[in-house]
């Protein structure tokens, strides 16, 4: 017996040691435990907007380099705006959240947008605007280029000298892009065309002085536009690749990248993108589902309550427009009753007339009668 146990705890050491050099075996020779590669990190965002930029000029043939980027991040496939379609107006909402009508517009406060919400935490951001229209937004900025440009090269050479030497973590870029062709010519014409590709071509050279400065992969990259139906082009490591999304509307790019950096938006009425979100350790797929699913519901219970008061305001206008046809009949009523009583009065102011001359010509008639009568018998007036 006791050779037998002899015997099992050799074969247990055997296992135990033949065990051990094969888990040596496995270990990479002279490395070691290997560390995982440390996550991509966003050092720096850039939003382009493109005045009169439009989605179905973005493409292949007429602007390669927004199109590649869409290619490579998130493109939508309708971009929903509310009205006025005003340059002004539409870059607050991108800027805001927010849809503004021409009255909020006018009381347009710029405190509430992403470029003063990264400001008011201590982040340094940037606005080179050639267009020289969206002087209101530069207030709490750190640096803020409003020209005049010549063009939109001069506006990106300015825009890359201030990546580079102010280093900004928000940069927003306008463009004049093909804003004035599509005012004047209209966007299927030659001029509107040949815009839209010289202003890609502006994209692309900042593209490539990021690709030099070796910063591309480590920025978020949006190109949007102002008037009409603008584009959206989103690529960053927080976003899917290669990813053509449903319909969104322009103010739901703030409170979205006001998500992911941590920018508290208040009046912001736009949604998260969250569908075009990639997951990470704080994003499960699942999470980002649910959430979308709820913020869509909570948007379809708002829709529904705002259909609900616009029906109420509709009731309202049918009742005071019956009433004022109401009022309206009433007073036509007093008009033609007036009338009727001016017209009767007219009449028998008339016939008084006529008897008044009638009775004037016999009293006359009658005082010549009368003296022919006492003229001949009295001899009067001899």
């Amino acid at each position: 017996m006791a050779f037998v146990k002899e015997i099992k705890r050799i074969v247990l050491l055997l296992v135990l040691v033949f065990g051990l050099t094969a888990e040596a075996a496995a270990q990479p020779q002279g490395t070691g435990e290997q560390k995982p590669d440390p996550p991509p990190v966003t050092r720096q965002m850039i939003i382009i907007v493109i005045d009169g930029l439009q989605a179905d000029s973005v493409s292949a043939g007429l602007a390669p380099n927004i199109n590649g980027l869409g290619l490579a991040g998130i493109m939508a496939e309708r971009v929903s705006v509310m009205p006025p379609d005003s340059p002004e107006s539409r870059f607050y909402s991108l800027l805001c959240g927010t849809d503004l009508s021409g009255e909020s517009s006018a009381e347009f406060h710029p405190g509430g947008t992403l470029l003063t919400g990264m400001e008011k935490k201590g982040i340094k951001t940037a606005l080179i605007d050639g267009t020289g229209q969206f002087t209101r937004a530069t207030e709490g900025i750190s640096q803020k280029y409003t020209g005049p440009f010549k063009n939109d090269g001069e506006v990106v050479d300015r825009a890359v000298e201030v990546i580079r030497s102010k280093k900004p973590f928000l940069t927003v870029v306008v463009l004049s892009g093909p804003g004035k062709e599509k005012a004047l010519t209209g966007i299927t014409s030659r001029a509107y065309l040949e815009s839209v590709t010289a202003a890609d071509n502006e994209v692309g050279r900042l593209f490539k002085q990021l690709h030099i400065d070796g910063v591309y992969e480590e920025s978020l990259l949006a190109v949007t536009g102002t008037t009409g139906k603008p584009p959206l082009v989103v690529k960053g490591k927080d976003f899917l690749t290669g990813t053509k999304l449903p319909p969104v509307c322009l103010k739901d790019l703030a409170p979205t990248l006001g998500y992911l950096y941590g920018i508290n938006m208040p009046d912001a009425k736009g949604l998260v993108m969250w569908n075009a979100l990639s997951t990470g350790p704080d994003r499960a797929e699942s999470f980002m589902r649910q959430k979308r699913i709820n913020d869509l519901s909570q948007a379809y219970a708002d829709m529904i309550e705002e259909m609900a008061r616009l029906e109420n305001e509709k009731l309202m206008v049918q009742e005071e427009k019956a009433r004022l046809s109401r009022d309206k009949q009433s007073i036509e009523d007093q008009i033609a009753q007036r009338d009727s009583k001016i017209k009767h009065l007219g009449t028998l102011i008339a016939i008084m007339k006529i008897t008044g001359i009638l009775g004037s010509i016999l009293f006359i008639a009658a005082l010549v009668v009368e003296y022919r009568i006492l003229k001949k018998r009295y001899l009067f007036f001899t």
